[in-house]
């Protein structure tokens, strides 16, 4: 038997495939036994193949079983046994939910602090690697992933032999051919990933201008079983399994000096690594991140050797992370500081994800770094482990940190990945009789009380819109409360208890039946097994095309439990559902996406919107008014057209589905019912608003009315004649608004100027008035005109002072008796609360809406003063054009019908 082979490790693995590199001495060409059992019977031959010149031969094994377990070893002349490997496939394909458990840590080779008794030159042979190993094997560690300072040797020359050596040195702890060396035996039991950081790359903190970086980059190609490398400089590298992408950074190839100066062309990863870096964020089918990165992104004010030097870069680094959407689906491991630390996603400042410091295997040791929130633990013999588990809706990565398989930290980042679905068709044969939704009230909970270990408690009760048989006049149906009882939560501060139990009230208050038996015959419908068999409690199915005697939306249901029966002939899962509609919670659109889709829960709705007049089953406009809850403002829906200076300006936005009466419409465009911005130039009238309506004018001569391109004006020639300007009114009930100047103070007395709305003619309207006064007071009054008898309501000084040429802008809103009005300079925020209300019910027809101006019969402002208006605007209720059976549905529908976002977007705890 040749005794020639002297390392031998795996990397690059796949779920078919592995990549093994073996070093021989001398140069000795060989072949590779593959096997799936210890005592290698029945293997698979790979090469031979020709060693280089330096002794490395390099095999890929292709064809492998997924989730299998595999030994090797090297005929270099002979079957060299005692340098025998094993590794593991992955679990499966990049892509499938996948659960695994890998190991991971980080420097070994430096004496100091600590017992260093296992160190000899620069190399380690401490007892963790075996304990490592024992515990790898027992928990199926899917591979290991070392993540820097393998040695610590400080290379300080461009010499290849140097790197070589470190290698060989490593695996036999400094003597030639040693297979028990416990470094190496560990590096033999697992598929390794592994890139460098400092020490073995270069000398301590080393960066691209070390001596020896030609060589560090080629003895690691030759060497190291790693995975395809994008760049002929760096050894960055990806690999993806299940659906986690794995990115390891190349820290030290293109590295400027820490002690260059901050500023944005500094860089520890260089251009071409952060282009394939962004490359490769933007475009992967992955869910979650694990980056790893040997620098430390963290480090108290003496980290000179991390991201700290590196500033602008890490600020880019966040930037990219957040542009391609990752910074929450993230985390990070490293190593470096020689502890094992960790800090949670809120603990990190600088973009919010965790970080997991693995380390150190058998290095000395320094002080605790407090910025790591969850513990800082130096000392040798640490190690991690990551444990991935994919539920479907969630990817859980557990991170652990041991010292001697003794936990010392742990903690669990989640990514939220969304439910998977599964699509049923009822008509297409997926379901079989009986399919009925039952109108029940088992799961009914509207009253439930949320408490926390030795804390304290809060009760959330929704009372609005269930029916409550203790109180008939809030309720006169009566059909009681459903008391939810208590339920203690594992929350930090009792701050948390009150959305606890909202939340769950908001589970027990869905307006949906329940669907006790789903019943899938998986023999009829072969093509649902493997969604069927994947199927877990609290998955999602829906069922589309549903029975005729069922509303014909699509059915959103949550797996909460089954049975699953096979016979001879038969293959049943039946299983019992509840609705699946209060897990849809809000999501935020992507950046470049900002409205995802008609229908999707991004939108917040207005919750109290309804039709102003009837229509009928064709119409595809509708009149859509959404008032305030009493003086609590809502906001209406946003607008494709109007003002540019309108809030709710969002023509990107569109469409979006909204329900009404059972049916859903989509929403291709929405404008306020009536606006004018007056960019036109009339005389002897206003002409025709942007909106389309015609303006009539009312009182004094035509040539009292015109437009000049910004601004619609007013002329007073004369006191004590009013000039109307009106449009017709949408509905009695609106919220509306115009800016007001005068292009003079007011002298003698007061000028004039309103919003009118119920308007039916100039002796029967409401009004909110601004009075200029002669000291340049301004005071707002709501008034009201019946058979030309007017009446001041109510009057309030407002602070400021008119100016001429000085907008001011009022609001004028009327719901029912109730009459509320502001005003303010236009240059100011709108303030908060109404400055006048009234209640008053002389008036209750829709009429005409519109603005007035007149000048006191004691005003004596020379002669014509004019008035300017501008920005006229209804913004509620609103115009909005539609599409019509978007759920099958068209029916007519009657005045107050309420109106709705088709897919609502509760918020989320």
């Amino acid at each position: 038997m040749a005794f020639d082979v002297k390392s031998v490790w795996a990397g690059a693995l796949t779920d078919t495939s592995a990549r093994v590199i073996a070093d021989t001495a001398p140069p000795t060409n060989g072949s590779l036994l593959v096997a799936d059992n210890e005592a290698m019977t029945g293997p698979v031959t790979i090469g031979p193949v020709t060693a280089t010149g330096e002794g490395i031969l390099a095999f890929t094994v292709t064809g492998l079983d997924a989730d299998t377990r595999y030994w090797y070893v090297v005929d270099a002349g002979g079957l060299n046994t005692s340098y025998k490997g094993t590794f593991r496939t992955h679990p499966g394909p990049a892509g499938e939910r996948l659960s695994y458990i890998f190991g991971a840590a980080g420097d070994a080779g430096l004496t100091g602090a600590g017992d260093a008794s296992h160190i000899t030159n620069a190399v380690s042979n401490n007892p963790v690697f075996d304990t490592m190993r024992i515990q790898g094997r027992a928990e199926e560690w899917a591979w290991f992933s070392h993540l820097g300072d393998l040695h610590y040797r400080n290379i300080a020359a461009n010499t290849p032999a140097l790197y070589r050596a470190a290698y060989d040195d490593n695996f036999n702890y400094n003597l030639g051919f040693n297979p028990a060396a416990r470094q190496g035996m560990f590096l033999r039991e697992f598929g390794v990933t592994y890139v460098w950081d400092d020490h073995d790359f270069g000398p301590n903190n080393s960066d691209r201008t070390a001596a020896g970086r030609p060589a560090a980059q080629q003895v690691y190609r030759e060497c190291v079983p790693h995975y395809p490398l994008p760049d002929a400089a760096g050894i960055h590298q990806s690999w993806q399994v299940g659906r986690v992408l794995y990115i390891a950074s190349d820290v030290r190839s293109f590295r400027d000096p820490n002690s260059t100066a901050q500023g944005p062309t500094k860089t520890m990863l260089g251009t071409a690594q952060k282009a394939w870096m962004e490359n490769l964020l933007s475009t992967t089918s992955a869910e979650a991140l694990v980056w790893q990165t040997p620098s430390r992104w963290l480090a108290d004010g003496t980290g000179t050797d991390t991201w700290n030097s590196f500033l602008h870069e890490r600020a880019e680094m966040i930037e990219m992370f957040g542009d391609t959407g990752w910074l929450d689906r993230m985390i990070q491991l490293t190593a470096d500081m020689h502890s094992m630390s960790m800090c949670s996603g809120p603990g990190n400042p600088h973009g919010g994800f965790p970080i997991y410091m693995l380390a150190g295997m058998d290095s000395d040791f320094g002080t605790v770094d407090p910025l790591y929130d969850l513990g800082s633990i130096p000392e040798r013999r640490q190690y991690g482990t990551v444990r991935v588990t994919d539920s479907g809706h969630t990817i859980a990565l557990a991170v652990t940190g041991y010292r001697d398989y003794t936990p010392l930290l742990s903690h669990t980042a989640y990514v939220d990945v969304g439910s998977p679905v599964i699509a049923l068709n009822y008509n297409g044969g997926h379901i079989s009789p009986p399919f009925e939704p039952t109108p029940d009230d088992e799961g009914v909970t509207n009253d439930v009380t949320a408490s926390r270990q030795d804390g304290g408690e809060a009760r959330f009760v929704k009372t609005e819109g269930l029916l409550n048989i203790n109180d008939p006049a809030i309720d006169p149906d009566g059909v009681g409360e459903y008391d939810g009882g208590g339920v203690t939560i594992n929350v930090a501060t009792d701050e948390q208890l009150a959305d606890q139990a909202a939340w769950r009230v908001h589970l027990g208050t869905v307006d949906e039946e329940r669907y006790p038996l789903v019943h899938i015959d998986l023999a009829a419908n072969p093509d649902l097994a493997d969604e069927m068999t994947g199927l877990g409690l609290g998955d999602r199915m829906t069922v589309a095309n549903p029975p005729e005697w069922i509303p014909p939306d699509t059915i959103q249901l949550i797996a909460e439990g089954g049975v699953e029966t096979i016979g001879l002939y038969d293959w049943d899962v039946e299983l019992n559902a509840s609705a699946g509609s209060p897990w849809t919670v809000a999501t935020a659109a992507a950046a470049e996406d900002s409205t995802a889709g008609p229908d999707k829960p991004n939108r917040g709705d207005t919750s109290g919107s309804h039709l102003v007049t009837a229509v009928n089953d064709t119409a595809t406009s509708l009149i859509v008014h959404t008032p305030p809850d009493g003086i609590f403002q809502r906001v209406p829906w946003i607008i494709s057209s109007g003002p540019a200076a309108a809030p709710n300006l969002y023509p990107a936005h569109f469409p979006f589905d909204l329900r009404l009466g059972g049916e859903v419409v989509r929403a291709t465009a929405c404008a306020p019912s009536a606006w004018d911005t007056f960019t036109r130039t009339t005389a002897n009238g206003w002409g025709t608003a942007n909106s389309g309506q015609a303006w009539t004018a009312s009182g004094g001569a035509a040539g009292d009315y015109f437009t000049q391109g910004s601004e619609a004006g007013h002329t007073l020639g004369s006191v004590n004649v009013s000039r109307w300007s009106t449009i017709p009114a949408p509905g009695p009930d609106l919220d509306f608004r115009a800016d007001f100047a005068t292009f003079s103070t007011a002298v003698g007395n007061s000028q004039y100027v309103s919003l009118t709305a119920r308007w039916l003619d100039v002796n029967n309207s409401y009004l909110a008035r601004l009075a200029f006064t002669a000291s340049q007071q301004v005071q707002l009054t709501l008034q009201k005109r019946v058979a030309g008898a007017q009446t001041d309501l109510t009057t309030v000084t407002l602070p400021g002072t008119h100016g001429a040429f000085a907008f001011w802008t009022i609001r004028f809103q009327l719901q029912g008796t109730a009459l509320r009005a502001k005003a303010w300079p236009r240059a100011l925020a709108e303030p908060g609360r109404w400055r006048v209300t009234a209640t008053d019910s002389a008036l209750t027809a829709a009429g005409a809406v519109g603005v007035r101006s007149i000048l006191d019969n004691a005003n004596t402002n020379p002669l014509p003063v004019t008035v300017a208006i501008d920005n006229f605007e209804i913004t509620t209720p609103q115009k909005v054009t539609v599409q019509r059976e978007i759920n099958t549905v068209d029916k007519g529908h009657a005045a107050d019908t309420p109106i709705s976002l088709a897919q609502p977007s509760p918020l989320a705890l």
